[in-house]
């Protein structure tokens, strides 16, 4: 009989930080989406090099373009990761964002919908005091095939921590 294994977690005295990136089946669907973006947009820029521009050869073209950073994006977000530790969280999102908040400037820490939809994904969305909410982009709970199966354990770990640092620094106040 093995034992389940143990993520650490921010909690554990002998983790300095944790960093959660995408699941591998999350990152192959990343990987899957941006192949399939990146080649129909560059068909639709090659048939649309081939004939005389008219207004539908230039919408195409233009959409074409719109796939083709679509597919970089989607490259990109293959990379997001979300890290933190017991004075700050930070991370690095799809469109090369990235932000560092100090556990003291975050009002709430929330699991939610992405979009107001039964179907639609679990977040985890972070309230800061000045610059409102944002969501947590390697922390994604998909629906179906995708879903990361340690979704419930990683938000958990950030929203005990948010918790054990903002609970620290009322009694150090």
């Amino acid at each position: 009989m093995t034992l389940p294994q143990m993520r650490p977690t921010c909690q554990d005295p002998l983790v300095k930080h944790v960093t959660y990136r995408l699941q591998p089946a999350q990152i192959r669907r990343q990987w899957i989406f941006s192949a399939l973006f990146l080649a129909q947009g560059a068909y639709l820029l090659y048939r649309g090099s081939l004939v005389p521009v008219d207004v539908r050869t230039a919408a195409a073209m233009a959409f074409g373009v719109l796939l083709i950073v679509g597919g970089l994006l989607q490259v990109r977000g293959a990379f997001s990761s979300v890290s933190f530790d017991e004075r700050e969280i930070w991370w690095t999102g799809a469109l090369g964002s990235r932000k560092r908040f100090a556990w003291a400037d975050i009002t709430n820490v929330e699991v939610g919908k992405n979009r107001n939809r039964p179907d639609s994904g679990d977040v985890v969305r972070v309230t800061h005091r000045e610059h409102g909410d944002s969501k947590l982009p390697a922390v994604i709970g998909m629906p179906g095939a995708w879903r990361d199966p340690d979704f419930e354990t990683k938000a958990a770990d950030v929203i005990a921590t948010w918790r054990a640092a903002t609970a620290m620094s009322e009694l150090a106040a």
